[in-house]
């Protein structure tokens, strides 16, 4: 054979030997992370995972930038609001963060109430609602908690992710039945959450790790979509967010599942008001 052409051989097959390397490092790399999500989700109790989601927004500065909470809605967010708020006039938004939803409703022309659970984002949004003239408020709210004071509202809005954030079904359930009070026949609530196609082999090592430890613990088990990446997530299919919402007596108008996840729903006829 002549030597331009085992030149050339042996270079398609060390890319090929390179790629074969590349692909069993992420599986490795992938199985590590999913080993160590696990433990750290089987290892850690509720207030544990709690404070760790409020390490993530305290330390981050982006959330409490001005530049972020005027920047509007997301692009998916808009035609959302525009097909099922457009005879809205007033809208509460739960996890309102720094004020993004807050601002980008109001100046809209709805009317506002906005409530955020972590004391630092709250004391930002208040002070850039009053520097930008914004009619809205933002109150704090414990977590995966609804208002004590009972209103009605044309909508309500689930902040950017924050269904994801809550710990377990049961949690979340209660959450969606506690929203009864404060909506009436024709409400709708829109709820965003993190998106997966299906269950993968990550999914299935994370709960095997994580029950493992909560087995010796005598603890309730994690879910399939559970993650600790390094504050919690749970990850939904389609289907499991579908069923959550009818489980609570709720309708699906609406859903997008172009990158994250958006759901919008309605109480069922005769549902409890």
């Amino acid at each position: 054979m002549s030597w331009h052409k085992v030149v050339a051989k042996l270079s398609h097959l060390s890319f090929h030997c390179m790629e074969r390397i590349n692909k069993f490092s992420k599986a490795i790399i992938n199985f590590f992370h999913a080993v160590q999500s696990g433990f750290w989700l089987g290892v850690m109790g509720e207030k544990s995972l709690d404070y760790s989601d409020d390490l993530i927004y305290n330390r981050s500065g982006f959330y409490r930038e001005d530049k972020y909470n005027l920047s509007g809605l997301y692009e998916w967010e808009k035609p959302m609001i525009q097909k099922h708020f457009l005879n809205a006039k007033n809208i509460m938004v739960i996890a309102a963060g720094g004020g993004r939803e807050v601002v980008a409703l109001s100046r809209m022309g709805y009317e506002v109430d906005g409530y955020e659970c972590n004391p630092n984002l709250v004391a930002f949004a208040q002070d850039l609602l009053k520097r930008n003239g914004i009619r809205g408020n933002v109150e704090y709210l414990p977590k995966n908690s609804v208002p004590e004071v009972t209103r009605k509202y044309d909508g309500i809005i689930i902040g950017w992710g924050a269904y994801s954030f809550m710990v377990g079904s049961r949690t979340r359930l209660t959450f969606l039945k506690e929203l009864y009070p404060f909506m009436h026949k024709d409400s709708s609530l829109m709820l965003s959450f993190l998106y997966t196609k299906k269950r993968t082999r990550s999914d299935k090592i994370i709960g095997r790790v994580s029950n493992f430890f909560r087995f010796l613990t005598f603890r309730e088990k994690t879910e399939p979509g559970d993650r600790l990446v390094p504050d919690y997530m749970h990850f939904f299919t389609e289907e499991e967010i579908r069923s959550e919402l009818i489980q609570c007596s709720y309708t699906v108008k609406d859903i997008s599942l172009k990158g994250d996840g958006c759901v919008v729903a309605g109480l069922q006829a005769g549902g409890m008001l």
